[in-house]
């Protein structure tokens, strides 16, 4: 049986299947008026209340507690009724502990799931009760925080965001704010004078919110943003020496197996025009400030192709390879076996597939179709890696790399000696950020200002003070990343009905 609580009397028990009915009333002399303040004992009505409280033996518990009304004397006309100690406050329906069970059940699970628990745990309950009793608590006040970390999430991918601020050193989230503009994040900071040391990526609006909130705070960039960063400013130089990876490729191909017949699918020249037309459209609108996604939209294109093009900075033909077959791997036994005399699909597909083969029998049926037509077996292809691949490879470790990859990037920086350089670049920026090296950034940006890598270095001087931060101080963001994602993880459990408010309790609350 639940515990009775002090100043109240327990009259009857009543038990059956649906639940348990306790009977009580409240057995103080006196109750103080809310207005006044005053002790007073003059009754002047009772009636009934009814509480819902914590299930016992898996049975739903309910109060009906008689409760007096008292008269005050020293305040003309008052009349008002003795709280009911150890249930609930004044015109609550459930009691205080119950609240809290339910609170807790709907801060971990949602509006609707927690409703489904509570019932199954004997504590019925409506889900928009429990979303009532989410927002209806306060958040935990935290310790002064000292080095906050500050990030962007999507409320709704491409239109909406809000910022998360982190504690790094109790790695926890201490707020969530509306918007990732800088007017939220200047007049939290101005509010918490306690922040030593803002974490960030290389946001402009956060930048500036620190200034001005924060004048006196260590501003650190993020070390994964700047290699992030640096490997999309290589990347953007290596669209520009497409020519030389095509060549690169055909030399590939034609060193393995010595075929004059290699040849490319081309675009006809009416896509070739229009591929043109629309890159040149695309800058011009870039030109005018317009964002990729506007951009995409104005000239009916992919967001990739317009961020393709931006990078290069000129119209780069797009020319796609023929795909490969899962045949090339085993041409050479094929040939063997057709020059044996061997003429059936069937068969020729039967000894593949005990040679490893994975392919259908229709790659097989079409090979030696073309065969017996006189064509000779197709050559495999080059297949031109994309820019992403190659800037990975150029940016790692050679040592690491399939022989394969590393013949391929070492013939490619033979080719462009520029690309060269600026991959050499890009290593010894990271090299920089991991060895700790602060003294080594100014040399560094010289040599690099003078390459390819120019605009990459001016934006890295603007926030200078922040990156030379990151090389010393041990912070980073890294922390608000998995912190972004867990706040994914309950915004997605809403189904993206729950407002600004009803998230940020429930973040808090997991935090």
């Amino acid at each position: 049986m639940p515990s009775v609580p002090d100043g109240l009397h327990v009259d009857d028990l009543t038990l059956n299947e649906t639940g348990l009915l306790i009977t009580a009333r409240t057995t103080g002399a006196q109750a103080s008026c809310r207005v006044c303040g005053r002790a007073l004992a003059r009754v002047h009505s009772r009636y009934w209340r009814t509480f819902k409280d914590l299930p016992w033996q898996d049975r739903a518990v309910t109060w009906l507690v008689q409760v007096r009304r008292f008269r005050c004397s020293h305040c003309p006309g008052r009349v008002f009724a003795e709280p009911v100690p150890g249930l609930g406050a004044r015109k609550a329906r459930r009691s205080d502990r119950l609240a809290e069970a339910q609170t807790d059940i709907g801060m971990v699970l949602g509006g609707e799931p927690g409703a489904r628990l509570s019932r199954r745990l004997a504590m019925p309950v409506s889900g928009d009760t429990v979303l009532r009793l989410i927002r209806r608590r306060g958040t935990v006040l935290s310790a002064p925080p000292r080095v906050v970390g500050i990030d962007d999430w999507a409320w709704r991918r491409g239109r909406s965001y809000g910022t998360i601020v982190c504690d790094l050193e109790r790695r926890r989230v201490i707020d969530l704010l509306p918007g990732h503009s800088s007017a939220p994040v200047r007049d939290w900071l101005a509010a918490h004078p306690s922040v030593t040391v803002i974490s960030r990526d290389r946001s402009g609006p956060y930048a500036e919110a620190a200034r001005t909130g924060a004048p006196a705070a260590t501003q650190v960039a993020d070390r994964w943003h700047l290699l992030v960063n640096a490997s999309e400013a290589l990347r953007g130089i290596v669209e520009r020496h497409q020519s030389e990876i095509r060549d690169v490729a055909h030399r590939s191909v034609h060193d393995r197996s010595a075929s004059p017949d290699l040849t490319e699918t081309a675009p006809t020249p009416e896509v070739y025009s229009r591929r043109r037309d629309r890159c040149e459209a695309a800058l011009c609108l870039h030109g005018e400030g317009l964002p990729t996604k506007e951009i995409a939209r104005r000239i009916e294109a992919s967001r990739n192709a317009v961020r393709r093009w931006v990078r290069a900075g000129r119209f780069m033909p797009y020319r796609r390879a023929p795909g490969s077959s899962r045949l090339d791997p085993h041409l050479s036994f094929v040939e063997m076996r057709w020059q044996e005399g061997q003429r059936s699909a069937t068969v020729l597909h039967r000894a593949l597939r005990a040679q490893g083969f994975t392919g259908s029998y229709d790659i097989v049926r079409r090979w030696v179709a073309r065969r017996r037509q006189g064509a000779s077996a197709r050559p495999p292809f080059a297949r031109i890696p994309s820019t992403r691949r190659i800037t990975r490879w150029l940016t790692g470790n050679p040592a690491t790399l399939a022989q394969e990859d590393r013949a391929f990037t070492e013939a490619l920086c033979s080719a462009a000696p520029k690309l060269k350089r600026v991959a050499e670049d890009v290593r010894a920026f990271a090299d920089l950020l991991r060895q700790n090296d602060p003294a080594g950034l100014t040399p560094w940006l010289e040599a690099a200002a003078a390459t390819d890598l120019g605009g990459f270095v001016t934006g890295l001087r603007q926030d200078e003070a922040a990156v030379r931060a990151a090389i010393v101080e041990p912070w980073s963001n890294g922390p608000v990343e998995g912190q972004v994602n867990r706040l994914k993880l309950i915004k997605r459990s809403m189904y993206g009905r729950a407002g600004f408010d009803l998230l940020r309790q429930r973040v808090l609350h997991a935090a």
